[in-house]
């Protein structure tokens, strides 16, 4: 087709094209664990940080998601009984969130999944080629940001 060359050299194309090819597997293989993608690396990272000073806001912010989507996702995870609201006790208006115990196993268990990602990956691709293409992507988005 005519516009095949355009899109060999489109970054939004190729995103939008990555996404389509993992992501939906991604999310079906985490369906097992009841989680999508988001919801399982918050939940991961909550047990790598291993602090209870963490805030909605913050973890939006470093997800690069809307506070709204992170207070569904922390709904959805404080349903599953894995996380807790802390109210901050300097200020009511404030709250934490807490990985509960169960929710410690149920991040080991993902940290195993995204493992065998990231070994697929690297196998694939190597290491090193990983590492630059996540970085060349994150750029791309904060570029795009802009555009917009």
């Amino acid at each position: 087709m005519k516009i095949s060359k355009y899109l060999e050299h489109s970054p939004v194309f190729a995103i939008n094209s990555a996404y389509e090819a993992t992501i939906p597997y991604m999310n079906k293989r985490l369906k097992k664990e009841d989680v999508n993608l988001l919801q399982g690396l918050v939940l991961t990272a909550l047990f790598f940080e291993g602090r209870s000073d963490l805030s909605p806001s913050g973890l939006a912010e470093q997800f690069k998601t809307s506070r709204g989507n992170m207070s569904h996702i922390l709904s959805h995870l404080e349903y599953k009984g894995w996380v807790k609201r802390v109210l901050d006790p300097k200020d009511a208006r404030k709250f934490f969130i807490e990985l509960k115990p169960e929710g410690k196993k149920k991040a080991l268990t993902l940290i195993k999944v995204y493992d065998q990602i990231q070994n697929h990956f690297e196998k694939e691709l190597g290491a090193a080629a990983c590492q630059r293409a996540a970085s060349m992507i994150l750029r791309l988005a904060d570029t795009g940001a802009t555009i917009f």
